[in-house]
This record gives structure tokens, C-alpha cells and sequence, in this order.
């Protein structure tokens, strides 16, 4: 008797097991569901395709030109765009261009936003120190920078003793850090004629 009875447990845990696995399932179906719905909600399903038809095309270009891959997906989408604008005009009369635009920069923007981001890390970065090279706050740190400029400039000159006309534009910018630094020079000698000029008016 306890022999069937283990028998019609066994069946019932295995009945409840599945109901499990299958109210897991369909938790999660629910939950993807409404991932995608959140998904196309924030980015329209017109992007997903321009996108893996761009990627498509960008395989191509890329075979071409494999350095320049940004660009060639710029130009993939921008040719897309036009493609799509062509034969929705060929088969039907109103055609809405801010929808196809909406769509290209949804992919274009976020593109360009990362090497926009870089310049402009990399312009404040040379602003910053240009700053500090024309205006030093002591001795200590000009004169660092000022033999930093220099050991740098000699170093590379060395180096491209060479092949000087290919790196001209390297050189001169080194050249012009270092004029900076002695500019900051400069300004500290400036400031300190100005306070001994001061003192014998002070004294007096």
C-alpha cells in the first residue's frame, strides 16, 4: 500500500514540478514581452532595421576602407536614409521625413556623441595646460615644465632626425609648448620687476 502511495507522490510532486517549470516560463515570456514593448516604446522599431541594414552595408564599406569605420557607417546610414525616402516616395504619395530623420539619429548621434565627447576632453586638456605653461603659479613648476618641454622636444627631434618632414607638425607643436613655457617665464620675471619696482616706493 505505501508502495503506491509513493508511487501517486511521486506523480503528483513530477504534476506540480511542471506546473512550476511551466509558470516559470510563461513569468518569463511576460517579462520579455514586456521588455520589448518598453523597448520599442523608447526607440521605434524603424531604427532596429536601419540598423541591421546599416551594419550589412558597413561590411561592405569597411572590406573597402577598413580604417575608417565611423565613417562608413555615417555614410551607410545617410545612403539608407536615402533609399528609404526614394522608394517610400515611389509607393506612397506623403512621405514623412521626420520619421526617417528621427531614425538616422537615433544612430548617427550617439556615433559622433563619443568622438565629440573626446575633442572636447582633449581641447580643455591642451587649454589647461597651455594655461599652465604661460601662467606658472612658482619657479619650480615653470622651470619643470620649461625642461620637460625641452627634453621632450630634443628627445623627438632625435627620434625623427630621419624622417623630419613626415613629422614636422609633432615637432613645431613641441616647439610651440615650449615657447609657452618660456613665455610663462616670463611673466613670473614681469611680476617680479614689478614688486621690486613697488618696494623702494613702499620704503620711502
Amino acid at each position: 500500500m505505501s508502495a503506491i502511495t509513493d508511487f501517486f507522490q511521486k506523480i503528483q510532486n513530477q504534476i506540480v514540478e511542471i506546473q512550476t517549470t511551466i509558470n516559470q516560463i510563461k513569468t518569463s515570456w511576460e517579462n520579455f514581452q514586456k521588455f520589448w514593448d518598453l523597448f520599442f516604446t523608447l526607440v521605434p522599431w524603424e531604427v532596429l532595421l536601419l540598423l541591421i541594414f546599416s551594419v550589412i552595408l558597413l561590411s561592405i564599406f569597411n572590406s573597402v576602407s577598413p580604417k575608417t569605420p565611423k565613417a562608413n557607417l555615417t555614410i551607410a546610414v545617410l545612403l539608407l536614409s536615402v533609399l528609404w525616402i526614394y522608394f517610400w516616395g515611389l509607393f506612397s504619395k506623403e512621405i514623412s521625413y521626420g520619421k526617417v530623420i528621427l531614425a538616422s539619429f537615433y544612430i548617427l548621434l550617439p556615433l559622433h556623441a563619443i568622438g565629440l565627447g573626446q575633442w572636447v576632453y582633449r581641447f580643455g586638456k591642451k587649454l589647461y595646460w597651455k594655461k599652465r605653461r604661460i601662467q606658472p603659479k612658482t619657479w619650480e613648476s615653470a622651470l619643470h615644465q620649461l625642461s620637460k618641454d625641452y627634453h621632450n622636444l630634443v628627445g623627438n627631434a632625435h627620434l625623427f632626425h630621419e624622417n623630419i618632414q613626415e613629422n614636422r607638425g609633432h615637432l613645431l607643436e613641441e616647439i610651440k609648448q615650449m615657447e609657452q613655457s618660456i613665455q610663462g617665464i616670463k611673466s613670473l620675471l614681469s611680476k617680479e620687476k614689478q614688486t621690486e619696482i613697488k618696494n623702494p616706493e613702499e620704503s620711502t
